[in-house]
């Protein structure tokens, strides 16, 4: 085990050790059989756990969820901050477009089962996350956007729900398709 950060505790940093490995267990259970299909209790068998265990560390699986998706949540904030010190627009969406194509595809996997369990695509869009879209809306078009810029903005928030129909290409394939639709449908030729 490492050592513990500086002003932890080992049974601190134990505890942190245990909360990561049941992100990471029930990340990789919801990517296996959906968010839906996966409970707790199989979390807790997985991991060598009683449930009891599980809920010490998240009280319920929706705060697991919202646990995984919080590293997404948090990057997407991190290129909007980046972004609004571009003076161009059209580089400001360029940045932005680049790191959430490159989050989608590193995430490729975790993206097609949030985009296909019913549960976890209900799920998904929390409160952060709605107020960073509507940071972005104002970052690429203004206070005042139009009824395109709205739309077509919105249409790349739909993006990642084609994932699935997209499993057979690499991840450069995947790369490029993204990022250059993104960028079409923002009015960014590439």
């Amino acid at each position: 085990m490492a050592t513990p950060a500086k002003g932890m505790s080992t049974r601190a940093a134990q505890a942190e050790q245990t909360r990561q490995q049941i992100l990471e267990t029930a990340k990789r259970l919801f990517i296996e059989g959906g968010y839906d299909a996966t409970s707790l209790q199989m979390i807790a068998d997985e991991m060598g756990l009683t449930k009891a265990a599980v809920y010490y560390h998240f009280r319920a699986k929706s705060d697991i969820l919202h646990a995984a998706m919080l590293p997404g949540i948090q990057r997407v904030g991190d290129l909007l901050n980046e972004a609004a010190s571009i003076r161009s627009r059209r580089a400001r969406i360029e940045h932005v477009v680049t790191g959430f194509t490159d989050f989608l595809v590193r995430n490729r996997h975790y993206a097609v089962m949030a985009s296909t369990d019913p549960i976890a695509k209900r799920n998904k869009l929390d409160s952060e996350a709605e107020v960073l879209r509507g940071l972005a809306l104002k970052l690429f078009f203004g206070d005042h956007p139009t009824g395109i810029e709205r739309l077509s903005y919105n249409a790349v928030f739909m993006i990642p729900d084609s994932l699935p129909d997209l499993v057979d290409l690499s991840d450069d394939e995947l790369r490029d398709a993204l990022q250059s639709t993104m960028l079409r449908l923002l009015r960014i030729s590439k």
